[in-house]
């Protein structure tokens, strides 16, 4: 079983570094990515909130608080062909849900089924590995997300409502499994982009997603104009000490109020 000594533990690292531990990463990101894929098959690339609330109600259960986003991520498209790559992910009229964590970490687990939505242009994209990003002041020329609502979430469908509820349940059972019958040592998920220094160590392992990510730097590949002129944006407002404007596109299945803070 995974004790509650060695979860206090992990809190209490993450605490005192500021970021959530490896341990508690991957633990969390296993069990929703495990029950997202029973429940959500092939539309898993679509259910942005649902990864991202699920997520929340896990750290919030490990006592590390978070917020969930909404705004522009936009990042780089690699294929199976050498050479093509493309700009891919969700700004102008589509949005994206992520969540940022009380230690200013931006947590996307959906993201890493982007070649897999709906909207994908072709068939033999590399995946991209989800994202546990510690250094938000920092991204690479690969990556770019742009936060323009916090938001305190509720579905309008009553069938979706349902569905969400019965997600979540799925991943409150297989997390109480496994703290009761798993092993740490055993918890196992797989690469997490975790900062520049994790780009780094990846691209020196070979790992091809960020190997051929890379060619984007080589070639000094510019982000879409929509990216860089929100980029800026936001930039001026936060310097004028001011919530930029926001751009979200308006959405008929999501109710969304702003923080009050």
């Amino acid at each position: 079983m995974i004790d509650n000594a060695f979860l206090a533990s992990q809190k209490a690292k993450s605490f005192v570094g500021r970021q959530t531990t490896p341990a508690l990463r991957h633990l969390v990101f296993a069990i929703v990515d495990q029950v997202a894929r029973q429940h959500y098959g092939s539309i898993y690339s679509i259910k942005c909130l649902q990864t991202a609330a699920a997520v929340k109600s896990l750290l919030s259960r490990l006592g590390i608080e978070s917020q969930l986003w909404m705004g522009a991520v936009c990042v780089a498209e690699v294929f199976m062909e050498p050479g093509v790559v493309a700009w891919g992910g969700f700004w102008d009229k589509d949005h994206h849900i992520w969540l940022a964590t009380e230690f200013y970490e931006y947590v996307d687990l959906s993201i890493s089924q982007l070649h897999m939505h709906p909207r994908r242009r072709r068939y033999d994209a590399i995946p991209m590995p989800p994202l546990w990003w510690s250094d938000i002041g920092s991204w690479p020329p690969v990556l770019k997300y742009l936060p323009d609502t916090p938001i305190h979430m509720g579905l309008e469908c009553q069938e979706d409502i349902d569905d969400m509820k019965a997600f979540q349940a799925k991943v409150d059972s297989t997390f109480d499994t496994m703290l009761q019958n798993g092993d740490v040592e055993k918890v196992a998920f797989g690469t997490i982009l975790g900062g520049p220094e994790t780009m780094n160590a990846l691209y020196e392992q070979g790992n091809e997603w960020v190997v051929r990510a890379f060619v984007f730097q080589e070639r000094s590949i510019a982000f879409p104009d929509w990216i860089r002129n929100r980029e800026i944006e936001l930039i001026r407002a936060h310097q004028r000490g001011e919530r930029a404007e926001s751009r979200l596109s308006s959405r008929t299945d999501l109710v969304r109020t702003h923080d009050q803070e």
